[in-house]
């Protein structure tokens, strides 16, 4: 079962007249434990088909696919809400733009756990969980 499920995922700016294709028809999975590397040149899509997977797409922009899961949950229907919940705790995305990615001062063990204590509810609760748990060991530090 994939973690993530990925299928004919577009994305288009623009009116209906003139639109532009950022992203066209691309399909991927990725199982628990995975990793998956997305390369390619400059505009050639990354950003925007990970910011699409987010629902962080504003108009003008179009998001379409047959299906965009994230643990057998629609994320093409997800209320806002519930998007809210699952974007920072259980996905996120470390941004390219030197102003919002990670600070150089810090480890990024200690960044993401901070992100994780955030989503967690502190401590107590988070340090509960397993992937918190990795990170305090050392795993990801």
């Amino acid at each position: 079962m994939a973690l993530l499920d990925v299928k004919e995922l577009s994305v288009h700016f623009g009116d209906k007249k003139t639109p532009f294709k950022a992203v066209d028809r691309i399909s991927y999975q990725v199982a628990q434990g995975e990793v998956l590397g997305i390369v390619g040149e400059s505009g050639s899509g990354k950003s925007v088909s990970s910011l699409a997977i987010m629902g962080l797409i504003d108009h003008p922009g179009r998001v379409s696919a047959e299906s965009l899961q994230f643990e057998n949950t629609d994320l093409l229907t997800l209320e806002s809400k519930a998007k809210r919940q699952l974007i920072g705790a259980d996905v996120a995305m470390i941004f390219q733009d030197p102003m919002t990615s990670l600070n150089p001062a810090y480890t990024v063990g200690f960044q993401i756990m901070e992100a994780l204590k955030t989503h967690e509810g502190g401590t107590k609760k988070g340090e509960k969980r397993p992937h918190f748990r990795a990170f305090k060991i050392g795993r990801y530090s």
